[in-house]
């Protein structure tokens, strides 16, 4: 009987495809490698995020990420930004495993009308992808514990490139502009469906001492980040972002032609995770005597990331 791929084997190939998919499309990614690598550093992704407006497509996904091991495990609400999210985590001590934060479009907040645009388009998308033989590879994963390697080769593909996809046609002009009139966040989330938004970088790994070193080595080399590093000198949590790119995006206009509209998408970020502390402010420590290292997320600071990606309401129209 061929040999089964663990959770953890299967989640470091996940992790392998989604961000080389990742740096086909996000030039800022690539360019990050090279500054790492020329740092002498090593370069460690700590997280991938999605955003999706789609409630199926969300409980899809964290039924397919439990066969690589990351389980839900804390909520964080964004009423700001009409998004509920939730972290997708390897439960335990090592906060370097590989992390995904998840966003889902809060529908009930949405003008009903709105609303039911963004149903129409996620019903689109949902029609024209068949997840079928995913679910089934998922139930074989959860009944034997892991997948063979011809199996973990097509459900790694069918999850990076199928459920990670917008699969269906591109979004109505009139949907995106309506949901970025409101929630440029939420339009963001239509625009690139529940692909990654952003991938995010271990500063310590990467060489440099400390966040702002490697914030101001980032910005000499061009890149431009948001205009403050999230959390305090110390604190338990710091993080900071590129701003997305504005790339065009494949719309259908009223008359059903195909369009173009600008979206702003996807970005890095780099993250700097200090020790963990309990409820009354207490530092806490790992059985083996470190410091045991905050893992989850601060819904403060990633109140300020998401603004690193957001497409707000433009005007005008332009036809293919």
């Amino acid at each position: 009987m061929p040999a089964l791929l663990t959770p953890r084997e299967l989640r470091e190939r996940f992790v392998a495809a989604a961000t080389a998919k990742f740096a086909r499309n996000v030039p800022d990614f690539v360019r990050l490698q090279r500054l790492v690598a020329a740092q002498g550093g090593r370069f460690l992704n700590d997280h991938g995020a999605i955003r999706t407006a789609d409630p199926a497509a969300a409980a899809l996904f964290v039924r397919a990420a439990r066969v690589l091991g990351l389980h839900r495990e804390r909520d964080y609400l964004f009423p700001a930004k009409k998004l509920r999210s939730f972290d997708l985590q390897v439960i335990g001590d090592d906060a370097q495993q590989f992390k995904i934060f998840v966003s889902e479009v809060d529908l009930a907040v949405f003008p009903a009308a709105v609303a039911d645009l963004i149903r129409a388009d996620c019903a689109a998308q949902a029609a024209a992808a068949d997840h079928a033989p995913f679910v089934a590879l998922i139930e074989q994963a959860e009944a034997a514990g892991g997948l063979n390697e011809t199996d973990s080769a097509r459900f790694i593909t069918h999850f990076t490139e199928v459920l990670m996809a917008r699969p269906g046609p591109p979004i109505a002009r009139a949907t995106l502009e309506a949901v970025a009139a409101i929630s440029g966040e939420a339009a963001s989330a239509l625009a690139l469906g529940p692909d990654f938004n952003h991938v995010t970088i271990d500063v310590p790994s990467a060489g440099f001492d400390g966040i702002e070193a490697m914030a101001a080595a980032m910005q000499s080399a061009g890149f431009t980040l948001l205009p403050a590093i999230q959390g305090a000198p110390g604190s338990r949590l710091r993080q900071t972002a590129t701003m997305a790119a504005t790339m065009a995006t494949p719309v259908l206009e009223a008359d059903g032609q195909l369009g173009s509209a600008s979206s702003e998408r996807q970005f890095v970020e780099i993250i700097e995770r200090g020790q963990a502390i309990d409820a009354d402010g207490t530092p806490l420590w790992a059985d083996d005597g470190r410091p045991l290292i905050f893992r989850n997320f601060l819904a403060a600071n990633a109140e300020k990331i998401f603004d690193a990606a957001s497409t707000r309401a433009r005007p005008g129209a332009t036809a293919c």
